[in-house]
């Protein structure tokens, strides 16, 4: 379907479904965290040469109902807060999913493992094969779907905490209703950025992000610096996930401004 800008007087594009997932570690300062966001190519479409989180679309392949057995149960308190404006539990499950497989695709960190309380490791063969899947999946050879089942895997919902929504102005030619997820960081594995979408990834401290941001040498969307500012109160990663699973997600749709992600 052909994108148009919606100007007064003409119905609004339809936001499409996204997920975006911010990955947080403890920094080598004491007291701090980092979170990982990635470069987008700068002849994207879509936030071209910004600093974003990783993320992106909801695909029909993240609803599909076989992903329930490929997954850990999230939090029921996680879900109840996705699915409190109504979303459906499939929906729900869908966008988790999709957060996961977006990390996978651009930074080729991936939040599954075959026991619960560890992740799949980076290093050694094993990283070589997770980067062949991720040429496959780019090209279309393989589903997501195909690859956490051929490794015997399954994806750590229950490692995701619903942490923000957006919805892009009704100004915008291109729209997106995402959902923000906090996660920790796996042990033994380090970011790779998929050198076509993403042309870096980058551990930051919110603040940093943010200051760097007003000099002018870290572009970022507004949804991005509002989601920073909240986390740089925080001096653990503990710390954020438990405020995140406490606080009420508010839907924030403004009515001037950038798309978001």
């Amino acid at each position: 379907m052909a994108e148009k800008r919606a100007n007064a007087g003409e119905n609004p594009v339809t936001p499409r479904d996204a997920s975006s997932l911010l990955l947080l570690r403890g920094a080598s300062t004491p007291g701090k965290l980092e979170v990982l966001m990635v470069r987008r190519h700068s002849r994207s479409p879509f936030a071209g040469g910004m600093h974003v989180f990783p993320g992106g679309e909801l695909e029909d392949g993240d609803r599909d109902p076989g992903w329930e057995k490929l997954c850990r149960e999230p939090s029921p308190g996680e879900l109840e807060k996705l699915c409190g404006d109504g979303t459906s539990r499939g929906k729900a499950l869908g966008l988790m999913v999709a957060g996961i497989r977006e990390l996978f695709e651009e930074t080729g960190i991936l939040l599954a493992s075959r026991d619960p309380e560890e992740s799949i490791p980076n290093p050694g063969g094993e990283s070589e094969l997770l980067r062949e899947y991720r040429v496959e999946l780019r090209s279309g050879k393989l589903l997501f779907q195909d690859v956490v089942r051929d490794l015997d895997l399954k994806l750590d919902l229950d490692r995701l905490v619903f942490f923000a929504h957006w919805i892009t102005p009704e100004v915008s030619p291109i729209r997106y209703d995402t959902r923000f997820f906090l996660a920790p960081a796996p042990a033994g594995q380090e970011p790779d950025h998929d050198r076509e979408e993403i042309t870096a990834c980058i551990w930051v401290e919110p603040g940093t992000a943010l200051r760097m941001c007003s000099e002018g040498e870290f572009p970022l969307l507004p949804p991005t610096m509002a989601n920073l500012y909240i986390l740089a109160d925080f001096h653990a990663v503990h710390e954020a996930l438990e405020a995140a699973r406490e606080r009420e997600v508010p839907t924030v749709m403004p009515h001037f401004g950038s798309p978001d992600r």
